[in-house]
Formats: structure tokens, C-alpha cells, sequence
């Protein structure tokens, strides 16, 4: 496959618009689920090389939104990321590293600032649990390695 048709290989199958729900999921709380309507899109950009994944969602009341720019290098499957999102990040862009599998899966690794404590993880997955649905979960992930659900969002292509 030469450069102009890559789209992350195989991933070109995300490319649309989406809706579905996002559960906010806050393990600290005693109610630790806040579930919103979510819209997404999903565009090839730059030629090809990149993915696009532009998102809303809202948190009591307050609309918020992200944006995910994912691409690879001639089809391998190493993925680099860039992730926005205006809830939980304060001005600063997460990096990520990760790989794409050719069913549609892609999983994406990158860390965050605490104050007054070791960086912690943060792990992204993108699936395909069917042809017209994709799920993006998202884990926070302690200095100790333990890993807590921060975020589920559902989509169906419309």
C-alpha cells in the first residue's frame, strides 16, 4: 500500500461519524458513573497518514470535547498519538506510543503530570465489537501499576 492510501493501514473502516454514549467513571466517588450523549467524527487527514477522532461529551451540564490524531509509519504497526481532551487535561498534550492491529483494534499508552507524585499512566483502547460499532476505553494508571477504568464511550456509524 504506497503513502496516499494508508489511513492507518487497515483503520480506514473508523473514518465517519459516530454517536453513541460516554461514561465518565470518577473510582473515587461513591456514584462514579456520569453517562452523556457523545458525537464523534472520524476523518483521514494529511493525506492519509493520520486519523482524526473528534469528539464531544458533557459532564453535569458542562459541554466538554476532545480530539485523538493517531498515525503510523508506512503501515507498520507502531502507532504515535496525540490526545486533547478539555475535562481532565490541563492545557498540555498527552503522547502516546502504541500499536494497531489489523481488525481494527488500536491500543495507545501515555503518562500525565500529578503534583507531588511519580507521572501517572494512561492507556487508550479503540475497538471494533462489530462492523457499525466502535468502543474507546480509557484506564488511569497508578505509579504502583494499578490500573482504574476512567472512561468508556459506546459509538454505532450513523
Amino acid at each position: 500500500m504506497d503513502d496516499q492510501t494508508n489511513t492507518i493501514g487497515l483503520h480506514r473502516i473508523f473514518i465517519g461519524q459516530w454517536q453513541g454514549t460516554y461514561r465518565l467513571v470518577l473510582s473515587w466517588l461513591p456514584e462514579p458513573n456520569f453517562i452523556s450523549v457523545s458525537n464523534m467524527t472520524v476523518s483521514s487527514v494529511a493525506n492519509g497518514k493520520f486519523l482524526s477522532l473528534s469528539y464531544d461529551w458533557e459532564h453535569e451540564g458542562i459541554a466538554q470535547d476532545g480530539l485523538l490524531l493517531v498515525g503510523n509509519i508506512h503501515n507498520q504497526t507502531g502507532v504515535t498519538a496525540s490526545w486533547v481532551d478539555s475535562w481532565g487535561m490541563s492545557g498540555a498534550i498527552m503522547q502516546c506510543q502504541g500499536t494497531a492491529g489489523p481488525e481494527g483494534n488500536i491500543v495507545l499508552r501515555g503518562s500525565y503530570q500529578v503534583k507531588d507524585s511519580p507521572d501517572w499512566g494512561w492507556r487508550i483502547e479503540l475497538s471494533r465489537p462489530g462492523e457499525n460499532s466502535l468502543q474507546i476505553l480509557m484506564y488511569n494508571i497508578s505509579p504502583e501499576m494499578e490500573e482504574f477504568l476512567a472512561g468508556d464511550a459506546n459509538y454505532t456509524r450513523t
